[in-house]
């Protein structure tokens, strides 16, 4: 049976180039040497050499073999490493550790340096391996680009930092006693980079062997669809491919179950030698269960012969978009979305399943039910959280292009992804300068008809630019099955997407993109030398410098949340939102320059703890009753207008809200957009809202005017296989929030190791693990499974 095997520990890691790079090709074969191959303190010879080798090599050199190596072949001679080498785990984005420049160049992609990194790493393989698997060498993705040698050979390239890609290494690796496997990877980041956002840089994704048995199911082929659903009965289409790697005829018969049942036994068929053979059939299935974010159902479906078997999560679902919105499994439903890029406080690119896991959960809970991996792949990581915590996915290409390196790309993501029961639309680009232009057409034709090739169930989209007039070209848009626009409720984009309805009422349309609103947690003014939006509405600009007035372009970003709900409330046609974005990401500090390093668009803060108007949206897309009151209730983090009083926000999904100060009412208010509003003077204390269903409290929030820090309290807010996410809060006397602390924090820990740390402070720098700054009372701290940390407070 296919086995797989994690190479992510014990790598070796170096920052800058090799004093000697690798050359990537040799006039003699798996003779590159140095650190591509065994070193002096590792199992097995740098080269294999026959008799005759040996023989030939001394004869030209005087009888020094090493010599002959270097002479003939030009093989590097070292036998150890420099010091400069560490030791590092996968996933591992290297400029985390690299300081921060002041360079406006480099301002939108996180201020950090392009360079050069390497990887080495050593394993061995037995020899029950020989001869009876093939191995195969996977990367799920490095940042940006990849070459890769093995054991002395340069096993090839790899041009984008978001696809996955894989080497045959069968032939070419060692086993048992011929000594340690060697590979060396080179990541390049000075060559340009592919997005305008934080990218990282390295291996950021796992690294795995596969043993493929020599008769196997090719992965990639096996693919079951929902081709409809009607009268409580699903027909589905079932493909798969087995591949004989033998010299020899083998009969095959493979069988197909979903949750254990056998729904298929194909006939048995025989396949030449190093053939393949195609297997397709339809079922039916009775009562199914429904594929839905509310009941993320997932069959467990394997195809199997009998020296193989593939297991995969598979989804009963059928999806379409007409000029009514969104439809799933036959009925309307409204899409609340996010976008996001893949980065995360303290480890940027390097996300494992723990902390991918944790930023779909604080999504669901604001009542996310689709995400867009923008403007990339989704990781392997996203697309399985998203299947079973009930999340319909977006998966974007990078760019609308047809080089036949983007279309292979295209083509091997669109095979390993399409069976993810989350997966609802591929999106061939993002805001494309050439999309609705005759070449843009052609180029979209071809991405088009490779997704539509592979991927018979799913919708294919553009997040296309708007122009205030609602022009798009009429053939480029014929090859997508719904039309995305981003911002349309933007006032920067006019009337644009109502034009184009209007002209195309038969064209289904999309928001795509939405909002774009600048805040930073806990912030209650806007503050330009701290890099700081206020949650109420900033009044700094997307497209012009400093403080503007109410009204000027921009302003608050390129849409407040209320325009985004009254836009989509008015316009349901365009099937719902996609927020830009859930959390806030290293890079594009728009409305900021330097020393900002993140952007603030996110409805979390980079750690993933929620801004005020997380809870607008959770009011709007959720029925257990909530309610969130804002702002803080210190007197340094408030605006006062002249007579001493200070704006109150209260988001809440009840009927009524009632507004106290130290116990006394400011009476009763009906939610409007699930929004009320107060001006009321300062008083220190408590500030409290209470919530009414019906007459009954249902709900509570509650602001303190707090003292001084008394301790850091911790709590784990999540606990994954791996890493551990601790919430630390600065609290008073009392035990409440201290909401304009930032202290720092020195960390210690034991059984184990600190991973990384944040705060959301968009101009915070720090890069020392041994601390972290509370910003506006709290921090995060990520470390690894069952450690122990330790506080202390400056």
């Amino acid at each position: 049976m296919t086995t797989k095997e994690i190479l992510n520990n014990n790598w070796l890691f170096h920052y800058s180039e090799l004093e000697r790079q690798p050359l990537k090709t040799t006039k003699k074969a798996a003779s590159f040497g140095g650190p591509t191959a065994p070193l002096a303190n590792e199992a097995g010879n740098r080269l294999p050499i026959s008799a005759g080798g040996t023989h030939f090599l001394k004869l030209i050199a005087q009888g020094d073999e090493e010599q002959g190596l270097l002479n003939l072949a030009g093989t590097d001679l070292s036998d150890k490493l420099s010091d400069e080498w560490v030791n590092i785990n996968l996933p591992h984005d290297w400029t985390r550790k690299v300081p921060y420049v002041n360079n406006p160049e480099k301002l939108m992609s996180g201020s950090k340096p392009d360079a050069v990194g390497y990887y080495r790493k050593t394993f061995k393989l037995s020899d029950s391996e020989l001869n009876k698997t093939k191995t195969i060498l996977h990367f799920d993705g490095v940042m940006r680009m990849a070459d890769v040698w093995f054991n002395g050979t340069y096993l090839g390239h790899n041009n984008s930092g978001y696809n996955s890609f894989s080497f045959d290494i069968t032939e070419m690796a060692r086993y048992g006693e011929e000594g340690d496997n060697v590979i060396l990877v080179r990541a390049d980041t000075t060559t340009g980079a592919e997005g305008w956002w934080y990218e990282g840089a390295g291996i950021y994704r796992s690294v795995w062997l596969e043993h493929k048995p020599l008769v196997s199911i090719v992965d990639d082929s096996t693919y079951i669809y929902t081709k409809n659903i009607d009268n409580n009965e699903a027909v589905l289409e079932v493909e798969l491919a087995v591949k004989n790697d033998t010299n020899q005829v083998q009969l095959v018969a493979p069988t197909v179950s979903l949750d254990g049942k056998n729904i298929i036994q194909f006939d048995e068929v025989k396949i030449d030698r190093y053939q393949t053979a195609e297997f397709r059939q339809n079922v039916k299935i009775t009562d199914p269960k429904l594929w839905t974010p509310e009941n993320p159902y997932c069959y467990q479906a394997e195809f199997e012969i009998k020296t193989d078997e593939v297991q995969k999560r598979f989804g009963i679902h059928t999806f379409n978009y007409t000029t009514a919105g969104f439809f799933l499994n036959g009925q309307s439903y409204q899409l609340h979305g996010i976008c996001e890029h893949q980065d995360f406080a303290g480890v940027g690119t390097a996300m494992n399943r723990d902390i991918v896991d944790y930023k779909v959960k604080v999504m669901k809970n604001m009542g996310v039910n689709a995400w867009r991996s923008t403007h990339h792949f989704a990781s392997e990581e996203l697309l399985n959280a998203c299947d079973r915590l009930g999340v319909i996915v977006i998966n974007e290409n990078r760019l609308l292009e047809s080089s036949p390196w983007r279309v292979a790309d295209l083509k091997q993501t669109v095979l390993r992804d399409r069976m993810h029961p989350s997966i609802g639309f591929w999106s061939i680009s993002n805001e494309e300068l050439i999309g609705n232009t005759p070449l843009g057409s052609r180029i979209a034709q071809k991405l088009t008809q490779t997704i539509r090739h592979f991927d018979h169930e799913h919708l294919i989209i553009g997040a296309e630019l708007l122009t205030p007039e609602g022009i798009i070209d009429e053939n480029y848009v014929k090859n997508l099955d719904v039309l995305g626009v981003n911002y349309p409720e933007a006032g920067v984009m006019g009337s644009g997407a109502k034009l184009i309805h209007k002209k195309y009422p038969k064209l289904p349309m999309m928001s795509t993109e939405n909002a774009s609103y600048f805040s930073t947690r806990g912030v209650y003014k806007d503050n330009e030398d701290k890099k700081q939006c206020n949650n109420f509405g900033s009044y700094f600009s997307m497209v012009l410098p400093g403080v503007r007035k109410p009204g000027d372009p921009g302003v608050g970003g390129t849409a407040h949340p209320e325009t985004v709900m009254s836009y989509l409330n008015d316009n349901p046609y365009m099937g719902g939102v996609f927020l830009w974005t859930g959390f806030d990401y290293y890079g594009e500090p728009s409305p900021f320059n330097w020393p900002a390093i993140s952007s603030q668009f996110g409805v979390a803060d980079l750690c993933g703890f929620p801004k005020d108007y997380y809870y607008y949206y959770q009011a709007h897309w959720t029925k257990k009753p909530m309610v969130h009151l804002m702002p803080s209730w210190n007197k340094d983090q408030l605006e006062l207008n002249k007579q001493g009083q200070t704006s109150i926000r209260i988001f809440s999904n009840a009927e009524i809200v009632e507004l106290f100060v130290n116990d006394h009412s400011y009476g009763k208010k009906d939610l409007d957009d699930c929004t009320a509003n107060w001006s009321i003077p300062y008083e220190s204390g408590e500030l409290k809202v209470v919530a009414y269903q019906k007459g009954k409290v249902v709900a509570q929030d509650s602001r303190f005017s707090n003292g001084l820090t008394k301790k850091i309290s911790s709590s784990r807010i999540y606990e994954g296989k791996n890493v551990t996410l601790i919430a630390l809060k600065a609290v008073d006397e009392n035990n409440k929030l201290v909401e304009n602390a930032n202290e720092s924090v020195n960390l210690e820990v034991s059984n184990g190791k600190i991973i990384g740390t944040g705060n959301g402070n968009p101009i915070d720098q720090n890069m020392d693990n041994n601390k972290v700054n509370l910003f506006n009372g709290l921090a995060l701290v990520i470390v690894s499974k069952n450690s122990d940390l330790r506080i202390h407070l400056n």
